[in-house]
């Protein structure tokens, strides 16, 4: 049994993507229909970016109406990977798994390739992403996401760093 607090998710139970079949994360262009969390995160970075990156001393107050809907990823440009340091709790439940500490290769199908190309395309070339995470496949919870990935670093170290909101589009969080 979970703690859910400490482990909002079922650990005998699979991840919320497990059925899925494929997916895809597809830009949204028109800021119109963004979320406010995905609004939030983008005048954020919108405000602090320095070549499409936050440097890593900016303060994250003005982030906190999404704690629990926000990842930090560290990028390892040696193993070509992206560990999780922080996995926002919420999503942890929503999604059915908790990954503090883990790497991005480590996800299932589809989910890892997914992500893998996404981080390495926005860590090339660093830029704020909108957009949306959609699975395909029969049964499957929480098909659709909302997400907004803001990169931090430096000209000289280049993206070091994500900052990633993410939520079910069935539910959004009112800011």
């Amino acid at each position: 049994m979970s703690n859910t607090y400490l482990d909002p998710y079922d650990r005998e139970k699979q991840p919320h993507s497990a059925g899925a079949e494929d997916g895809s994360i597809l830009a949204m262009d028109d800021c119109s229909e963004w979320s406010a969390g995905q609004r939030l995160l983008a005048a954020w970075h919108q405000t602090h970016a320095i070549d499409g990156m936050v440097p890593p001393t900016t303060p994250v107050d003005a982030l906190g109406p999404l704690i629990g809907l926000v990842h930090k990823l560290v990028v390892d440009r040696e193993r070509d990977d992206f560990r999780y340091l922080i996995y926002g709790r919420s999503i942890a439940k929503k999604a059915n798994m908790g990954l503090d500490g883990q790497w991005v290769s480590d996800l299932i199908e589809p989910t890892r390739s997914v992500f893998l190309d996404h981080y390495r395309t926005l860590a090339a070339s660093p830029r704020l992403f909108v957009g949306r995470l959609v699975y395909v496949g029969i049964d499957i919870p929480n098909r659709e996401w909302v997400r907004a990935v803001a990169p931090l670093g430096t000209p000289e170290q280049g993206c070091t760093h994500f900052i990633v909101f993410t939520e079910t589009i069935d539910d959004p969080r009112r800011l």
